[in-house]
């Protein structure tokens, strides 16, 4: 999405109105009183502090500070930059972000060395006087490599953040082993939030047309629609229990901050002011919010109590980030769960893409199409498809007749396609990258009609093998160890990885493991996937 998108939704939120100010059900205490505009409102750990992002009036050609972090009491005093000696190299600080220690904060940056067109994570030590030093990118010299908006999960192992391109991911606390969590199914996708126990992420996203609130288990899964109302809500915050979302919201006409149940229950404005109310967050012991409003003329910092009858539980306790998935299984894609452009990786983080590729039902059961004219899907290149040692990849395959080579499925490093005689041929980079070795089978596949093809790579028996409905039907040596080139490109369906090739047909039952799986494990997947594939056993 567009900066200038972005720009353009948050002054659509915005609304300037000059009626009476409406009762509220609490106190609310002001914190702040400089007008200038702010963002992003995080409460330090132990609730003594807030942080916040400001405007400053624009000085881009003095190289200073343009959008700054600051550090505030919760009481309201002592309001001060928390970066300042970092100004004039990064003028845009924005998203600030505690660890649960609160001994590091995180922040999306911008500066003079990019000239403000991109942003980096960064982060900076914190100590006990709430001073911060050692700021750097969490990634050094990559550009913009761990997107924006970024989030801590609670045990403070990992982060989550979007990047530029509308999507969400999540990394190691030091920027390792990033993994896309999901691709956005429309313009827009912000403001990631972990719950307490970690085991889901709230985002906003007009993936259904509207700006919404959802959530999504951390490794893709069940993703759930929590808001469907005309008009915008977004970012969401949870409760210290896991049991309540703060989210802002114009639903009502006016933007307000409001609460609802972590299932999308029990919604109720807190706010209820004719000015703009936004940037919700809740104080670590669970009774009051912090947000800011222009309820006085400018944006401020404003503090209340939580109406009666809501109240909140203790803290819920961070659970281990575990994947549930049969042993060696890194991606798998089967087509009875959709969007229409993104098909979830069953097994981890490599969503597809669809582009002219579309999932069709034939007796209840979904495959994807492809008619060879443009039409492809793209599953990213996630970390744990990089792999240069054991592969099996499994797909079942349902050809069009054909007159030239269709790709399959195709890493570069390694490639199962169809040649125009309906052949199915498993190639792979020689470890040096200097070399193709192909493997064909010994049988054409019929066209109209479903056959498994399952192609492994097995370092360990200096072999590459090619199954055809779970019997072996060609092998030939490999010494050399390893897969090469294949780090370096994205995972492609229906097309070669270089954009060219394209296949006719449908596939169904894409699996790829990291592992080479023996020849009795294919034979007994054969016979388990068969029923649901074709609707017979053999």
């Amino acid at each position: 999405m567009s900066r200038f998108l972005v720009a353009a939704l948050f002054a659509v939120l915005v609304t300037f109105a000059n009626q009476a100010p409406s009762a509220e059900s609490t106190a609310i205490q002001r914190l702040t009183h400089t007008y200038y505009s702010k963002f992003f409102l995080n409460f330090s750990p132990d609730g003594s502090h807030l942080v916040y992002s400001r405007h400053h009036a624009n000085r881009r050609g003095a190289k200073q500070i343009l959008v700054g972090v600051r550090v505030v009491q919760t009481d309201g005093l002592n309001d001060r930059p928390l970066l300042g000696e970092y100004d004039a190299s990064v003028q845009v600080q924005e998203h600030p972000a505690f660890a649960p220690g609160g001994n590091q904060l995180l922040i999306t940056g911008g500066g003079s060395d990019t000239a403000n067109a991109s942003k980096d994570t960064f982060i900076c030590s914190i100590n006990a006087e709430f001073a911060a030093s050692d700021l750097k990118k969490l990634v050094a010299g990559e550009g913009v490599t761990a997107g924006e908006e970024p989030a801590w999960s609670p045990d403070g192992k990992r982060i989550a953040y979007v990047t530029t391109t509308e999507q969400l991911w999540i990394a190691n606390a030091d920027g390792t082993d990033k993994e896309m969590v999901l691709q956005v199914a429309g313009q827009y996708l912000h403001q990631p939030a972990w719950s307490p126990d970690g085991q889901w992420i709230a985002f906003a996203s007009d993936r259904d047309g509207n700006i919404d609130v959802y959530k999504v288990r951390w490794d893709g899964t069940d993703l759930i629609q929590l808001t469907d109302q005309p008009g915008i809500d977004c970012r969401p915050r949870w409760s210290r229990d896991g049991e309540w979302l703060l989210f802002t919201s114009n639903r009502a006409g006016n933007q307000d901050v409001w609460l609802m149940k972590q299932d999308g229950s029990a919604l109720r404005p807190l706010t209820t002011h004719s000015a703009s109310d936004d940037h919700g967050a809740w104080s670590p012991d669970g009774t009051s919010i912090a947000f800011v409003s222009m309820r006085d003329g400018g944006f401020d910092i404003y503090r209340a109590a939580l109406p009666a009858g809501v109240e909140i539980g203790p803290p819920a306790k961070p659970q281990p980030l575990v994947r549930v998935a049969e042993p060696g299984l890194i991606t798998y894609y089967h087509f009875e769960e959709h969007s229409g452009e993104q098909v979830r990786d069953q097994a981890g983080p490599n969503h597809l893409a669809l582009h002219g590729a579309k999932v069709v039902e034939e007796d209840g059961r979904g495959s994807l199409e492809f008619t060879g004219d443009e039409s492809y899907a793209v599953g990213g290149n996630g970390v744990t498809l990089r792999g240069s040692g054991p592969l099996t990849i499994s797909l079942w395959i349902r050809p069009d007749a054909t007159g030239g080579n269709g790709y399959l499925i195709s890493k570069y490093g390694w490639n199962i396609y169809l040649g125009g005689d309906l052949v199915p041929r498993f190639e792979t980079r020689s470890a040096k990258n200097d070399a193709w070795i192909t493997l064909a089978a010994t049988q054409a596949l019929p066209p109209a009609a479903w056959s498994q093809v399952a192609a492994v790579f097995d370092p360990a028996g200096d072999a590459v093998l090619l199954y055809v409905n779970g019997q072996l039907s060609s092998q030939q040596p490999r010494t050399d160890g390893e897969l090469g080139a294949t780090a370096g490109h994205p995972l492609h369906l229906g097309r070669y990885n270089h954009g060219t090739q394209f296949f006719r047909g449908r596939l169904d039952e894409i699996r790829i493991y990291n592992q080479a799986l023996s020849a009795n494990a294919i034979k007994e997947s054969d016979a388990e996937q068969r029923p649901r594939v074709t609707g017979h056993e053999l």
